[in-house]
C-alpha cells in the first residue's frame, strides 16, 4: 500500500468569525491563526468562511478573507439565532439579534447547524492592543459532500410541493400523489394540518415559522439516507415558498442534478392565483406582488418596489401585509400609493382563501388600513382601469375596443380600428412621439407629458425606423386569446 493511502486527508474547516465594529485586519488574523493552532490545522484547510450580515462591511474581515481567496457567507440574526449552540450569550442577542455569531455561523457554513458535536473549537476569544476583541469558533465540514449516486445507493428525492390555497379540492392531482409517495413529509406546522388525511404511516416533520432553513437541512438529511421527502409550502412553492431556501442548502452542500438527490418542483396556485379567482378577474392586466416583511428585506428596499409599482399602474398584490409586530408596514404602503392613485382606486383584502375561516372585504385604498388585516389576508390594489361590479373586481385589458363590433355599446378611441392594434401601441406611440418633438416640445416636457425617463425618450427618439416593410395588419393576423 502507498504511503498515500495512508495518509488520513485533510480536514476541511468552516470558521465562524465575530468581532467589534472597527476591528484590525492584525486581530482578526491571530485570532484565527490561534484557533487553528490550537487544532493542528493550516489556513489551506479553510473551506468556508461566514459572520453574521452585520458585518458584511467589516473592513478588517473583508481584508482577511480577501488575503486567503476567501468568499465569506453572510447570515442574518434569525438564521444564526436558529442554531443550537454551546455558548449562547444574552448580551450578544442584545446587540445583534441572535445569541451567537461565530459558533452559529461556523455551524451553518460547514451545513450542519443541527450537530453542535461538529464544532471542533468553541469560541476562541482575542483582543487587540486597541482592546477591540475578535472571536473564531472551527466547525467540521459535512463529511459526507454531495456525490453522484451509485448503484447500490438508493436515490433519494426531495420533492417541493405547493398546495394551493388548502382545500383539498384545489389540490393539484401530482401535489397528492408526491405526498402519498413520499416516506417523510416536512412542512409548516399549520399546513400540515392541511394535509392531514395524506399523512398516515409517513414519518412527519413540523416546523415552525421561522425554521425555512432547518425544513430545507431535514429534507437534505432524509434524501442521503434514500428517502423520498415532500416539502411542502401553501400556494405555489416557488412564491414566496420552500423552493428558494431549499436550493440555497443544496448549493451550500455542493448539489448538483447529478448527486444523489433528485429534486422536483409541483407547482399549486399561489394565494395570488386563489384570492383573484374568489373576487373576480383584478389580474387580467400587468401586475405584480410584493411582500411587505421586511424580516429579511430591508424597508427601504420594500418602499421603492411599492413606489414603482405604484407609479407604474399595476395591479399589487400585498404579501405578508401584517402581523402582530409589524403593523406600520401596511399604512407605509398606503401612504407611497396615494401619492400615485385615487383614494377610491379599489381593494379588496381577502383572508384564508378557501379554508374554513376565509373572509373577502371590498374597501378602497383610502380605506383599507381599516379593516381587519393580518398575516393570512392578501392584500389586492387595483389600477387606475380597475373597477367593482355587482361583488366583483375587474381589471379590463382593452379588448371589448379591440374587438368592437357596434352591437356591445363598447366605443373605439380615436385613431383606432376593431381588431386592430391599439393607436397608443408602440408603433402609433412612436409616430406620436416624433411628430411631438419636431413641432417643437423638448425631451424634458416629453418625458413629463409621457411619464418617462428623459434618457430612454432621447434613445427612442435617435433609433432610425423602418416604416417600408411591415406587412399591414389582417384579422388572420391578429394574436390568439393570451397571446396578445
Amino acid at each position: 500500500m502507498s504511503a498515500s493511502a495512508l495518509t488520513p486527508p485533510r480536514p476541511r474547516l468552516a470558521l465562524g468569525l465575530g468581532c467589534d465594529r472597527h476591528t484590525p485586519e492584525a486581530t482578526l488574523r491571530q485570532a484565527v491563526a490561534e484557533a487553528l493552532a490550537r487544532l493542528g490545522a493550516d489556513w489551506s484547510d479553510v473551506a468556508a468562511v461566514a459572520s453574521i450580515t452585520l458585518k458584511a462591511d467589516e473592513a478588517g474581515l473583508l481584508a482577511l478573507c480577501a488575503s486567503q481567496g476567501w468568499q465569506p457567507q453572510f447570515y442574518a440574526p434569525p438564521q444564526l439565532a436558529a442554531v443550537a449552540v454551546p455558548n449562547p450569550s444574552e448580551t450578544v442577542r442584545r446587540h445583534t439579534g441572535t445569541p451567537s455569531v461565530s459558533e452559529a455561523a461556523a455551524l451553518l457554513a460547514a451545513g450542519r447547524p443541527h450537530e453542535m458535536h461538529a464544532l471542533r473549537l468553541e469560541k476562541h476569544r482575542r483582543q487587540g492592543p486597541d482592546g477591540r476583541h475578535a472571536t473564531v469558533s472551527v466547525a467540521d465540514m459535512t463529511p459526507t459532500p454531495m456525490t453522484p449516486s451509485s448503484p447500490t445507493t438508493p436515490r433519494g428525492q426531495i420533492t417541493l410541493v405547493g398546495i394551493g390555497p388548502g382545500s383539498p379540492e384545489h389540490m393539484t392531482a401530482r401535489a397528492r400523489s408526491a405526498i402519498a409517495e413520499a416516506d417523510t413529509v416536512i412542512g409548516y406546522v399549520t399546513y400540515i394540518k392541511l394535509v392531514a388525511d395524506l399523512l398516515d404511516g409517513k414519518e412527519v416533520i413540523r416546523k415552525s415559522m421561522t425554521e425555512e432553513l432547518d425544513r430545507a437541512i431535514e429534507a437534505l438529511d432524509r434524501a442521503r439516507q434514500g428517502k423520498k421527502v415532500a416539502l411542502i409550502s401553501s400556494g405555489d412553492a416557488g412564491v414566496y415558498g420552500m423552493a428558494g431556501p431549499t436550493y440555497e442548502v443544496l448549493f451550500q452542500a455542493g448539489w448538483t442534478p447529478d448527486s444523489g438527490v433528485a429534486v422536483e418542483i409541483v407547482p399549486g396556485a399561489s394565494a395570488l392565483n386563489s384570492c383573484a379567482a374568489l373576487v373576480g378577474a383584478p389580474l387580467t392586466h400587468d401586475f405584480c406582488a410584493i411582500s411587505l416583511s421586511d424580516l429579511l428585506t430591508p424597508w427601504p428596499v420594500i418602499a421603492r418596489r411599492l413606489d414603482a409599482a405604484a407609479y407604474a399602474d399595476f395591479v399589487v398584490a400585498l404579501y405578508n401585509p401584517k402581523s402582530g409586530r409589524r403593523t406600520r408596514q401596511i399604512v407605509e404602503a398606503q401612504r407611497l400609493f396615494l401619492r400615485h392613485r385615487r383614494p377610491d382606486t379599489p381593494v379588496v383584502i381577502v383572508k384564508s382563501a378557501y379554508r374554513r375561516r376565509e373572509q373577502i372585504h371590498f374597501t378602497t385604498l383610502a380605506a383599507m388600513c381599516e379593516a381587519d388585516i393580518g398575516m393570512l389576508s392578501t392584500v389586492l390594489i387595483g389600477n387606475s382601469s380597475t373597477f367593482v361590479r355587482a361583488g366583483r373586481m375587474v381589471t379590463p385589458r382593452g379588448y371589448a375596443n379591440k374587438y368592437q363590433n357596434g352591437d356591445e355599446g363598447f366605443a373605439t378611441r380615436d385613431g383606432e380600428k376593431a381588431g386592430r392594434s391599439l393607436s397608443t401601441g408602440l408603433t402609433g406611440w412612436l409616430d406620436t412621439l416624433q411628430a411631438e418633438h419636431a413641432a417643437g416640445t423638448d425631451v424634458a416636457a416629453l418625458a413629463l407629458r409621457h411619464r418617462l425617463p428623459e434618457d430612454y425618450l432621447r434613445a427612442v427618439l435617435a433609433e432610425p425606423r423602418d416604416t417600408g416593410n411591415a406587412a399591414p395588419a389582417t384579422a388572420a393576423a391578429t394574436a390568439e386569446e393570451g397571446d396578445a
